[in-house]
């Protein structure tokens, strides 16, 4: 396993994502499945993967986490139905979670999980990724320009604005895991 993996992983599991290495595993992108909201992982999965389907795992609020698997389909609907049941009103803490919990937010949490394991800009965000836009895509998270930062703010996730201090806002979290 390539070292970066290995700190991804560490990274994973330090905060409390289900994580297991699996030989062949394969999902909706290579190298990692989603399997009951634990991510399977095949020893050669590149570290930018990982992250980005952990980035997923990790915004979905964690009562609904375990609904996850494969494209996470059949997962969100789920989610989405038991929500309604429920009859929150639409500024609940719960709503906004689940609001927020698309792919523009995971790919800000991958890349600010990346950032905190310390690994290089092009580990975390690839070129040929997200159709090609990869560098694209890696220069608005540099400039904190990113759509999926503000979900990750309105999901609680982080803060964002030139009024907070540096060290507490995007691309640190105020909390890694959706606990919504």
């Amino acid at each position: 396993m390539a070292p970066d993996l290995i700190n991804v992983l560490n990274f994973l599991r330090t905060i409390g994502l289900d994580v297991a290495i699996k030989e062949g595993a394969e999902g909706f992108i290579e190298g990692v499945r989603i399997e009951n909201g634990c991510l399977l992982v095949d020893p050669a999965c590149s570290a930018s993967s990982l992250l980005h389907e952990a980035g997923h795992i990790s915004c979905i609020p964690g009562r609904f986490r375990h609904y996850m698997s494969d494209d996470l389909a059949t997962g969100m609907q789920r989610m989405l139905n038991d929500l309604q049941l429920m009859c929150l009103e639409p500024d609940d803490p719960l709503e906004r979670a689940v609001i927020q919990c698309g792919d523009p937010e995971a790919t800000a949490w991958a890349w600010a999980a990346g950032v905190a394991i310390g690994l290089n800009p092009d580990q975390i965000i690839q070129d040929h990724e997200y159709g090609g836009e990869g560098a694209s895509i890696r220069m608005m998270l540099q400039a904190n320009q990113y759509l999926g930062i503000n979900g990750l703010a309105q999901a609680g996730m982080c803060k964002r604005g030139n009024r907070i201090k540096p060290d507490l806002r995007y691309p640190n979290l105020t909390t890694w895991l959706q606990s919504a």
